[in-house]
């Protein structure tokens, strides 16, 4: 009787501990970021998508989406690293989306399904990406006024091109 006595006090202290040692604050629901820019000209970004820890984060605008992915706790294994640069300056820009590599699965495979480079595509391909006909010359137009995207959000700036369409676009499409 006293050798389950003595073990029970043993484990509660132990548990006790133990339960000392816990940081609520540390969870994986409450995650607290500590990387966020404070300066006064700070902007609020959300980052979505395949990140870790998507969400709204304090940057500075001449920081770069690679600082604020790092601050996001970094991209997942099936994020497409053909869809954003690392170095682009966050600048104005108040949204980012990382979408997942494009993946053929193995059993029934209705059609391949392949991302079409924005900056490289030509009218005819970004039509049958699921572009409409003046969408996609709308796309080769600014493209050859301003130069290629830097961001896949940047196809929002283009005429004809609203937030409907990109959401639907947005894992078909990439930088590279």
């Amino acid at each position: 009787m006293f050798k389950i006595i003595l073990v029970a006090v043993v484990v509660t202290i132990a548990g006790l501990f133990v339960m000392t040692k816990i940081d609520p604050a540390n969870q994986n629901n409450n995650i607290s970021i500590t990387t966020q820019y404070t300066g006064e000209d700070a902007v609020k970004v959300s980052i979505s998508g395949q990140i870790l820890h998507p969400g709204t984060y304090d940057c500075n605008p001449h920081s770069t989406l690679g600082t604020l992915i790092d601050m996001a706790g970094g991209v997942l294994e099936n994020a497409d690293p053909t869809s954003y640069t690392e170095s682009l300056i966050i600048g104005s820009r108040t949204e980012f989306y990382i979408p997942k590599k494009a993946e053929i699965p193995e059993t029934c495979l209705v059609e391949n399904i392949e991302k079409v480079n924005i900056n490289t595509a030509s009218a005819s391909e970004l039509k049958e990406a699921g572009f409409t006909s003046s969408q996609a010359q709308a796309i080769v137009d600014y493209r050859d006024e301003h130069g290629n995207f830097q961001a896949i959000e940047d196809i929002l700036d283009v005429s004809g091109i609203g937030e409907k369409t990109y959401l639907a676009m947005r894992d078909k499409i990439c930088l590279s």
